[in-house]
């Protein structure tokens, strides 16, 4: 099983970020524009309960994932992925197995790679840029943080969904989330 090691500083100064890693010498990679479809699994036309399916498009790259969140901790997420050839197509393939399209996303994402550790600059609708931190264990996480001097900010292994809470705003209310 695959775990994921991450966590979310929440309100950064997006330059400030990216010119810390510059210099820290982490490898820096083009911004890319995200797009995502989330399924829930089975057709019960309910919001996901902490295991889902996100058909997301990076760049020319798309990706099938399967996910499950069994609790808040920065390990508690199962995460299986796949490389697949066509957004569009998998989308449709999907909901003809009873997987419905929840929500359709978009966001904008910056990342930086640095001694093991990935730092990405996520960008998205109506809400402050902020930052991941993911690693493959928990120490990396913690040490990308302090390298940033981000320490003690309101940080946490933080879903979008909880995100969004925070500032008022009840993501699976909003079916398509786009930038104007």
């Amino acid at each position: 099983m695959d775990q994921e090691f991450e966590t979310h500083v929440l309100e950064i100064n997006e330059e400030e970020i990216a010119n810390k890693l510059r210099k820290l010498g982490a490898k820096e990679d083009s911004e890319v524009f995200q797009k995502r479809w989330v399924f829930n699994i089975g057709n019960t036309g309910e919001s996901c309960k902490g295991e889902w399916i996100r058909l997301r498009q990076v760049g020319d790259k798309t990706e099938l994932t399967y996910k499950n969140k069994s609790g808040k901790g920065m390990s508690e997420t199962e995460e299986i992925e796949v490389e697949v050839s066509d957004f569009e197509k998998t989308a449709k393939l999907l909901s003809k197995l009873n997987c419905n399209g929840l929500y359709y996303q978009e966001n904008k994402r910056r990342m930086f790679k640095l001694d093991g550790i990935e730092f990405t600059i996520d960008s998205w609708p109506m809400i402050p840029t902020y930052l991941e931190v993911e690693a493959d264990n928990e120490e990396k996480v913690k040490e990308g943080i302090k390298l940033l001097g981000l320490e003690g900010k309101d940080s946490g292994h933080l879903g979008t969904l909880t995100i969004y809470k925070k500032y008022g705003i009840d993501l699976h209310s909003i079916k398509e989330l786009k930038f104007e």
